[in-house]
C-alpha cells in the first residue's frame, strides 16, 4: 500500500534562543556534573525545581514506570508509539484546558518556555510567525487531533500500514507536545500547584520523557540523560541527521535539570513503596 503524502503544517516550529528495585530503572543517576547544574537551577528560584514540588500522582509513585513504558511481546512499535501518543496529547490537553484562564493574549502575549525560550510556528507559506501562546498551543492541538484522527497516518483497521514517514511526524508532535508542557512549566507552575494540579504534569512529563527514551524518539545518550565529556552533545545525536530530531532533542534540554530532579525522586519514593510492600509480605 502507496503511503499519501504527509499533512502539511506545523511540524518545523523553530526554538529561539526489570525488578521492582528501582536502583534497576532504565532512569540514569545523576552525574556530579548534573547535580552541581541542578543545584544551581534549584538556587535560582524555578519553582519546578524546588525539590518539595516534585511529587507525582499515587499511580505514577507506586508503579514501575520501566514496566509502564515497555513495549509489551507481539505489539507492533508503531502501534505501540501510536496508543501512547494519543495517551500523552489527551493529558496535556486536559492540563492546558485546565489553565487556559490563565493563559490569555494579554498574560501570554508570546510562545515562551524554560531559559528565556520562545516558540515560532511555520505556516504553510515556510514562514516562521510569533503567535500568542494561546493561539500556537491551540494550534498544535488542533494539528494533533487532526493527525491523529488520520486513518493513513494512525490506521486503526488490521489491513493498514503506518506509512513511511510515521518516524518523522511523530517526533513534531512529540516537539508540540512538549511545548506545551515547557510552557506550563516556564510561566503557569504556581497556578497548578495552588490548583494542586502540579503532581499530574509532573506525572506526565516524567512518563513522556522516560518513554520517548526508551522508544528511541530521543537517543538514550541524549544530554537529558547525560553529555560527554567536554559537556557538549555527542556526536551520535546528530544522526541519522534529521533536523526535526536534532531540534527535538536541543529543546528537551531546556527542563534537563527537571526530569533528573523527577527522576531522582521517582526512584527514592517508588523505593520506599517497594520496602513497603516487602515489609508488609515479610509481617503476613
Amino acid at each position: 500500500k502507496e503511503s499519501s503524502p504527509p499533512p502539511s503544517d506545523p511540524p518545523n516550529v523553530t526554538i529561539t534562543n526489570s525488578n521492582e528495585n528501582p536502583n534497576q530503572s532504565f532512569i540514569s543517576s545523576i552525574t556530579p556534573t548534573q547535580s552541581n547544574s541542578l543545584n544551581s537551577s534549584i538556587n535560582s528560584g524555578l519553582l519546578y525545581l524546588q525539590p518539595e514540588y516534585a511529587v507525582f500522582t499515587r499511580s505514577i509513585a507506586e508503579c514501575n514506570i520501566h514496566e509502564l513504558i515497555r513495549q509489551p511481546n507481539g505489539v507492533d512499535k508503531n502501534e505501540w508509539i501510536a496508543n501512547n501518543i494519543v495517551a500523552f496529547f489527551n493529558h496535556v490537553n486536559a492540563l492546558y484546558n485546565a489553565m487556559c484562564d490563565f493563559c490569555t493574549l494579554t498574560t501570554c502575549p508570546v510562545m515562551t518556555g524554560p531559559q528565556n525560550s520562545s516558540y515560532l510556528w511555520l505556516d504553510e507559506r515556510n514562514k516562521k510567525v510569533k503567535y500568542s501562546a494561546p493561539q500556537y498551543i491551540d494550534l498544535s492541538m488542533m494539528f494533533i487531533q487532526k493527525t491523529l484522527s488520520d486513518e493513513t497516518i494512525f490506521p486503526t483497521r488490521l489491513d493498514q500500514q503506518f506509512p513511511l514517514y510515521f518516524d518523522s511526524l511523530v517526533r513534531k508532535m512529540v516537539r508540540l507536545i512538549y511545548h506545551a508542557v515547557a510552557h506550563l512549566y516556564a510561566v503557569h507552575y504556581r497556578q497548578l500547584i495552588e490548583l494542586q494540579l502540579h503532581p499530574h504534569l509532573n506525572s506526565l512529563f516524567l512518563h513522556f520523557i522516560s518513554f520517548l527514551i526508551t522508544s528511541n524518539i530521543i537517543s538514550s545518550d541524549c544530554s537529558i540523560v547525560h553529555t560527554n565529556s567536554s559537556g557538549t552533545l555527542s556526536s551520535s545525536l546528530t544522526t541519522p541527521g534529521q533536523t526535526d530530531a536534532r531540534e527535538l532533542r536541543t529543546e528537551l534540554e531546556t527542563l534537563d535539570s527537571l526530569y533528573q530532579l523527577l527522576a531522582n525522586q521517582w526512584r527514592h519514593v517508588y523505593g520506599q513503596t517497594c520496602a513497603q510492600k516487602r515489609k508488609t509480605t515479610n509481617n503476613e
